[in-house]
């Protein structure tokens, strides 16, 4: 948690700030592969408490929420505990460079140490610097290539 902004699990009534925010977030990568106009759809799986997805909304101090952390906890083949794939994190341009990220991190990290997580991860693409130096602030960069085996549509 920071001085500007605070951290909880996404209500129903972050819908629209959500959809608003996803919109932007996936025109920032315009060649990402998949279906950026699933925004209603992730939403409807962040409110089935059946799905593993789970939102975490950053607010400013104001209470107007400012970026959100989408992630999925799943049992670890390598550890007794779960591991946690950070899928997406987005911070809105006009919040951007006031610690929100990093508070959304912190709070993940404290709800994976509630939960007996053995670790989070993510990734990042090559030219995303900016986020790289948050991220080598608050975790240790591997050198793992991702491969995609693409087996149906977005």
């Amino acid at each position: 948690m920071t001085a500007n902004c605070f951290v909880r699990p996404a209500a129903p009534a972050d819908r629209d700030a959500f959809l608003s925010m996803w919109s932007n977030f996936v025109a920032l990568a315009p060649d990402e592969p998949g279906n950026p106009d699933i925004g209603e759809l992730n939403w409807n799986r962040i409110m089935d408490t059946g799905c593993g997805l789970r939102c975490l909304i950053a607010c400013a101090s104001d209470t107007t929420p400012a970026g959100f952390t989408l992630y999925l906890a799943f049992p670890f083949t390598w550890s007794r505990g779960d591991a946690c794939y950070l899928q997406d994190i987005y911070v809105d341009a006009s919040y951007r460079g006031k610690g929100i990220a990093q508070a959304m991190l912190t709070e993940l990290k404290s709800i994976g140490e509630s939960a007996g997580w053995y670790k989070i991860f993510w990734m990042t693409q090559p030219d995303n610097h900016a986020a790289q130096r948050l991220y080598e602030k608050v975790a240790q960069r591997m050198d793992y290539l991702r491969y995609d085996l693409v087996v149906g549509p977005p």
